[in-house]
């Protein structure tokens, strides 16, 4: 399985997120809001071919397989949509302070961040990072951070 940890950065987010975890101390539910936010974001980055830069393109041995085997024209790491392959291995588990992010394929580390694969290692993979969150998501993350703290700091 393919985990990618991501350390919140951002002062604004991380220091509301601190502030509800001191008042609350379980943040499980605004947690999950932020792996699904998380997860369709991670999912659009597959379906626009790499954000915010797009992936580099199939090599044509790779196309012609693709149309071989019935998946091209199509996107560059889904061969299978949503419901298999990398897509659909995706998911992401809720804790009290943190959201773990996954891929539960073997082969997702090589996609995301590239190298030597295949036998003997004679197959370079180009690095397409597909579990990233964009700039765009952390506005988002705030808001439902601090909608949480509104709501929990009520009563």
């Amino acid at each position: 399985m393919f985990t990618m940890h991501f350390k919140i950065i951002k002062d604004e987010v991380s220091s509301t997120l601190s502030e509800l975890l001191r008042r609350m101390g379980n943040l499980s539910p605004v947690m999950k809001n932020i792996g699904e936010t998380v997860l369709t974001s991670i999912r659009k980055n597959f379906e626009m071919g790499g954000r915010p830069q797009k992936w580099a393109g199939l090599k044509e041995s790779t196309i012609k397989q693709r149309i071989r085997q019935g998946h091209w024209p199509g996107n560059i790491l889904v061969r299978h949509g949503v419901s298999g392959g990398l897509l659909g291995s995706l998911s992401y588990r809720a804790h009290p302070d943190k959201v773990v992010m996954s891929a539960n394929k073997v082969y997702a580390g090589i996609h995301h961040f590239g190298g030597q694969a295949g036998r003997g290692g004679k197959a370079n993979i180009p690095s397409r990072p597909f579990m990233l969150v964009q700039d765009e998501d952390w506005g988002e993350i705030k808001r439902l951070a601090g909608e949480y703290l509104l709501k929990t700091g009520r009563g």
